[in-house]
């Protein structure tokens, strides 16, 4: 990964030089705000992977490579031009709460700075904790008899549409306190900043989800779906994944997989063109050789792989594509192939091209390609894990320009680097990759942007 990183890094500044040797038409080195004005919004309408950007966020992207004042851009500040392309930003207001708007007045007050205070706190995620683990006891209680096969078909109170028992009761009572919970964060947060956690997404999105089935379901109306009810269940008991959140580590190890497995695409990319080529071989030289049909000229020689038989492989063929896939996954994860070699070996009688077959994938799938994956994920693992470590590092304030806070910068846009913009708002600003990229720091990224210094002429010196 870092040689990958040194590789991009290179690429990005010779670009970079080319683009300015094409900008710095009269070898002046300087580039003028108009005409990196007038590259921005170029960009804007032929680059796909960047976003529409407003005139003040021009303005502020300007501010940032401008780093001298000098209303005009040097090579060294023009080399930074690629991070400030993957700048999100967002007005301060744009998160104010509706308190905030519309009752100034219930927003300054101290009951309700009280609340606000303790429901961003952590003693309020401990007590709904305390509610999730309550809540799984419930539904263990009430499925228990579904789950260890019991008939509850004949139970009255089953599926009849109605609140009729202890259980549903306690569970919409659940449902109640989980609603509670999503209009006070987001009453505290405002939409915008609520929605933005994933975790708080999920659990918006689960409890929507129930509280719209549970309506459904028990409305008083002719409609009596035992499916649906079913269905609500379930969805109450996916709801109790929230609790793997609360496990720190648990939840570092699904922000890494989210960052490393969009970046490790191309090397999975390749690993199913080389599994879809031996299907597709497969296919051909083995398709209709496995099968149950005794009609078939090749069943009396495979009913002699006794292995291959007895452990019911007959699903594991190559008669259509799904079927060879899960052939070569069952290689991939060396999940008893030898069998699967043994029977095609009786059935079409050619030992040596089967084994010719199973080795070549054997070879370049599995040992070759599913070795980098492993090595890859290993590697970006470790690295991203240092990054989301640095990401929960103490507030940090650039300069006086911005104060970073994990992976998200706060500013006053008015005077930037030395540069005025004519703007009077304070924004946040995020690095937001078009393209995951393990190898990004976007703390370490945002901290050179508002730092008063080129990266250029740091690493110069």
């Amino acid at each position: 990964i870092e040689s990958r990183k040194s590789s991009r890094d290179k690429l990005s500044k010779k670009l970079l030089l080319e683009a300015y040797s094409l900008l710095d038409v009269n070898g002046e080195d300087s580039v003028s705000r108009k005409s990196i004005m007038h590259v921005m919004t170029i960009l804007n309408q032929d680059i796909p992977e960047i976003r529409g950007l407003t005139d003040d966020e021009k303005s502020i992207m300007y501010a940032l490579l401008d780093k001298d004042g000098s209303n005009t851009i040097s090579l060294d500040e023009f080399l930074v031009f690629s991070s400030v392309l993957l700048l999100k930003l967002a007005k301060k207001s744009d998160y104010a709460t509706f308190v905030e708007i519309h009752l100034p007045s219930v927003s300054t007050s101290n009951s309700y700075q009280c609340l606000c205070k303790y429901v961003k706190s952590k003693r309020f995620e401990n007590v709904m904790e305390i509610v999730l683990v309550l809540n799984a006891l419930i539904v263990a209680a009430q499925d228990y008899p579904m789950l260890a096969g019991h008939d509850v078909s004949h139970d009255p109170h089953y599926g009849d549409g109605y609140i009729d028992t202890v259980w549903e009761g306690a569970e919409t009572l659940f449902t109640v306190v989980y609603v509670m919970e999503a209009m006070l964060k987001i009453m505290v947060n405002g939409w915008k900043r609520y929605i933005e956690s994933p975790r708080n997404a999920f659990d918006f999105f689960m409890t929507v989800l129930v509280v719209l089935a549970s309506a459904y379901v028990y409305y008083p109306n002719a409609y009596n779906n035992r499916t649906l009810i079913e269905f609500v269940v379930m969805a109450r008991v996916l709801r109790l994944s929230r609790l793997l959140f609360a496990i720190e580590k648990f939840r570092i190890f699904g922000a890494i997989s989210l960052d490393i497995i969009p970046a490790a695409a191309s090397v999975f990319l390749v690993l199913l063109f080389i599994a879809y080529s031996f299907a597709s071989a497969g296919m051909l030289l083995y398709g209709g050789v496995i099968s149950r049909d005794p009609n078939n000229v090749h069943y009396q020689s495979l009913m002699e792989a006794d292995d291959f038989v007895d452990s019911n492989y007959w699903a594991n063929n190559f008669n259509d594509m799904f079927s060879g896939m899960n052939v070569l996954f069952n290689m991939l994860v060396v999940n008893n192939w030898t069998t699967q070699s043994s029977g095609l070996e009786l059935a079409t009688g050619n030992k040596w091209l089967v084994r010719l077959y199973f080795l070549s994938f054997n070879l370049l799938g599995v040992i070759g390609i599913s070795n980098v994956i492993t090595s890859f994920v290993l590697n970006a693992f470790f690295q991203q894990l240092a990054t989301i470590n640095g990401r929960q590092g103490p507030e940090e304030n650039v300069e006086g320009e911005a104060v970073i806070s994990g992976s998200r910068a706060v500013f006053d846009s008015s005077v930037i680097t030395g540069t005025e913009t004519g703007l009077r708002e304070s924004y946040f600003a995020r690095i937001q990759p078009k393209h995951r990229d393990v190898e990004l720091d976007e703390r370490e990224a945002l901290r050179q942007l508002f730092s008063g210094t080129s990266t250029a002429s740091t690493e110069s010196n």
